[in-house]
């Protein structure tokens, strides 16, 4: 395979998606607020462990009658879309199941992909959390 020549740039831009780090390692805390779940992220949500451990909480949450959960995002440094897939899942299966899936402190990252996507109408985001909870 040819080696690129000296002074080669990608074309990428700096802050762009593309990431060179490994993923931070994600971690779940789950904490009751009367009817609502908060849920916090912690890490990347990303494919593989992340989104499975993500998926399964949620499911077992559902399964339990917890069906409003009040997602956290402050914690989490990045969000691929297989992380906004599992979102997006939480939302629906919450609503089947007569809850809501709401999110709480979106960073900038995780804002403008829901924004890319038009999901910003889909989810109700908050940044406070007694506004959010009292939202439900």
């Amino acid at each position: 395979m040819p080696r690129p020549r000296k002074g080669f740039r990608s074309g990428l831009e700096p802050g762009t998606a593309f990431r060179h780090n490994p993923p931070r390692t994600m971690e779940l805390k789950t904490r009751e607020d009367g009817p609502i779940t908060i849920v916090t992220v912690s890490g990347d949500l990303v494919i593989g462990d992340a989104e499975t451990t993500f998926k399964k909480t949620v499911t077992r949450l559902l399964e339990e009658g917890r069906v409003n959960l009040l997602v956290d995002l402050s914690g989490v440094g990045f969000l691929d879309s297989s992380g906004l897939g599992a979102l997006v899942r939480a939302l629906t299966n919450s609503q089947k199941e007569g809850g809501q899936t709401k999110l709480l402190h979106a960073g900038p990252q995780i804002r403008k992909l829901l924004q890319m996507t038009k999901l910003d109408s889909v989810f109700e985001i908050h940044e406070d959390l007694e506004a959010a909870v009292s939202s439900f």
